[in-house]
């Protein structure tokens, strides 16, 4: 009887824990230091992984379609692939380690951070343009670009100069 009391408030234990640090993640639905810093750590460890989920969208219509559909069936077919190529341990492993609830989850934030350091750049290289080179520039960009948060915008601003260093650092091999 003692045994089944002590394993069941184990499991209650590990249940609590598992509920509470999924409340400490952070809402990915704009850019934030804490998102960004776990990227960094993540991206050596998991850029394998990401190589296998890219090559499942073979042309732009498919990357297209995927993109388009709700984070959790991106991640459901994510974890099928993972699985036919016997990565899906090892991608929960990198994922858990560095707080991310799916590869789906820490790809989308890579996403999402490559479209604003785009539009950074994009606007900010606006104000040295004439206004037809302007509607030039806003007709050939990503309408993903176009579409980033100000708020967004404004991170990579502020954080320019770490996300430029940690950049060098990582075409390095650093």
């Amino acid at each position: 009887m003692s045994r089944l009391f002590l394993n069941l408030v184990i499991w209650t234990l590990c249940i609590c824990c598992v509920s509470v640090n999924a409340q400490l993640l952070p809402d990915n639905k704009s850019l934030n230091a804490q998102s960004v810093a776990r990227w960094m750590q993540t991206n050596r460890a998991i850029a394998p992984i990401v190589q296998v989920v890219d090559s499942m969208n073979a042309t732009d219509a498919a990357l297209k379609a995927f993109e388009a559909l709700p984070p959790a069936e991106q991640d459901q077919k994510i974890n099928t692939l993972l699985k036919s190529k016997n990565l899906l341990e090892n991608a929960n492993q990198i994922t858990q380690k560095h707080g991310w609830k799916s590869v789906g989850e820490y790809m989308r934030l890579s996403t999402k951070l490559g479209n604003a350091i785009a539009a950074y750049f994009l606007f900010g290289d606006l104000g040295k343009v004439t206004g037809e080179q302007e509607k030039q520039l806003k007709e050939k960009a990503d309408p993903a670009v176009l579409a980033v948060p100000q708020i967004d915008i404004d991170f990579i601003k502020k954080n320019e100069k770490a996300l430029q260093k940690y950049i060098q650092a990582y075409g390095a091999g650093r």
